[in-house]
């Protein structure tokens, strides 16, 4: 059995010789609802911005303008040279989502753009070239990389 199961993780103590701007210790994760909520950390700007599975949820839940408000965000926040790493989920897997619950089904109906528009969106936005990276879920398709 490892440290890690019997003790739950260990955490890293700071380097005096590394200092916090070194790894691990300048990694940090958030979670936040960047569509209708801004954050103090926002003003520092991030290095990557991952976007994982998440797509759908915004999409569904706040129609057109929350998914472009969101690539908004994520634009705004990245440093120079930073990275938007985004999972798309496809449109056939939207279906199955918005039987959860009537408000997202109501919200699907008046969804105009698709999962497959989001490059373009993306591109317009501002992001450079994307890079596709394998195939993510039944559908999917896989990773989506933009500067």
């Amino acid at each position: 059995m490892s440290c890690e199961h019997e003790l739950g993780s260990l955490p890293i103590p700071p380097s005096e010789t590394r200092g916090r701007h070194v790894f691990p210790h300048n990694v940090s994760f958030r979670t936040a609802d960047w569509v209708t909520t801004r954050i103090p950390d926002d003003m520092d700007g991030y290095d990557v911005v991952l976007a994982f599975s998440i797509s759908k949820w915004i999409h569904l839940n706040g129609g057109d303008v929350a998914i472009d408000t969101f690539f908004r965000r994520v634009y705004d926040v990245l440093k120079p040279g930073g990275m938007f790493i985004l999972e798309p989920q496809a449109w056939d897997t939207y279906a199955k989502a918005k039987r959860m619950d009537e408000r997202l089904k109501e919200n699907a109906n008046t969804l105009r753009m698709r999962p497959e528009d989001f490059e373009s969106l993306l591109g317009k936005i501002g992001f450079g070239p994307a890079k596709h990276y394998g195939v993510t879920g039944e559908g999917g398709r896989g990773l989506i990389e933009s500067h």
